[in-house]
């Protein structure tokens, strides 16, 4: 193929200006949006790498308050158009259990799974530590889920209301 010089020339430009905008992009911090996707899961190595209610501008993406401080190798999914919330994490001290109370019965299980939940979740000594979601120990690894049956609580300090 045979191309002429008025066309090669409209070639040469397009390509400056796609690498210029490029450029530009990376010199300004920009980053390729994330396309939206309901079900979406994250890892975070400590707490701390964590957003937390305090500084999170993430509808979504913080630590629920009874997970602890110490808590690592934190792994979360959830989607935003159905109820479902998973996590996981590990912890030297634990889950303050003072503050949760009991729930009868597994209320259908988990509304959504993930990879990082254990094939068989218990049935019993399960707690709800007031966001409406079932907590749980599980060979040394702590797990919360949103049930298909709903758990009364006094209210849910994870999904953030506007």
């Amino acid at each position: 193929m045979h191309t002429n010089r008025s066309e090669r020339s409209a070639l040469t430009s397009a390509a400056a200006v796609l690498g210029m905008g490029l450029i530009v992009a990376t010199l300004a911090g920009c980053s390729v949006v994330e396309p939206y996707m309901p079900e979406q899961q994250k890892h975070f190595d400590s707490y701390g790498d964590a957003p937390s209610k305090a500084n999170s501008k993430d509808v979504a993406w913080f630590m629920p308050s009874w997970v602890p401080e110490d808590a690592k190798d934190i792994d979360v999914r959830l989607d935003t158009s159905d109820p479902g919330y998973v996590i996981a994490f590990t912890s030297e001290d634990g889950v303050d259990t003072a503050a949760c109370t009991a729930v009868d019965g597994t209320k259908g299980g988990p509304a959504m799974t993930a990879g990082f939940m254990p094939d068989e979740l218990p049935a019993t000594g399960l707690l709800t530590c007031g966001d409406g979601r079932i907590t749980a120990e599980v060979d040394g690894r702590w797990y919360g889920w949103t049930p298909k049956e709903q758990v009364t609580s006094d209210g849910n300090d994870t999904l953030r209301s506007s």
